[in-house]
């Protein structure tokens, strides 16, 4: 039987985290796949997926943010296969940043005018569909440093905007 790796988190902070990956068992191990999961404003769930290489690992994932639970999977690449997951869980330090407020202006009918308030030099993801379930499960989304930026859409429908 493959155990599941042990996930220890060295340390953390307002935008990273640090952790560690090892097995407690002589099976070879080739790498190993982790998940990094956070929710935003109930409505999207992010995920970033590193693959690692190597039997064991410290890893630090940065641009994170501030007071925001993160999820942490992995599992091992055996010899033998794949090993089962961990979790981990762990919430960065520091102060979440205040919610941006979002305005959305139709320029026509298909192109939107997206603009907000919030702090500057942080990355913005701008997620849009025509329905809350589309919104959560699979939304169009760009990503910009700037505090507005026009979508393309399609004509006659409406959109639900999230920043």
């Amino acid at each position: 039987v493959i155990p599941p790796p042990v996930i220890h988190i060295e340390s953390y902070s307002e935008d990273s985290i640090s952790f560690s990956l090892k097995m407690t068992t002589n099976i070879k191990v080739s790498g190993y796949v982790v998940n990094i999961y956070w929710t935003f404003d109930t409505h999207r769930q992010e995920k970033r997926t590193l693959i690692i290489e190597g039997e064991k690992s410290i890893q630090k994932v940065a641009n994170l943010t501030a007071r925001t639970p993160y999820e942490i999977s992995a599992w091992a690449k055996t010899e033998l296969g794949d090993s089962p997951l961990s979790f981990v869980h762990v919430v960065t330090s520091g102060t979440r940043p205040a919610s941006p407020s979002l305005k959305a202006k139709a320029i026509n009918q298909t192109a939107v005018e997206c603009s907000w308030t919030g702090p500057r030099n942080v990355v913005y993801g701008i997620f849009y569909a025509t329905s809350f379930l589309e919104l959560y499960r699979s939304p169009h989304n760009t990503t910009t440093t700037s505090h507005n930026v026009t979508v393309i859409v399609q004509r006659d429908e409406q959109y639900l905007f999230l920043v």
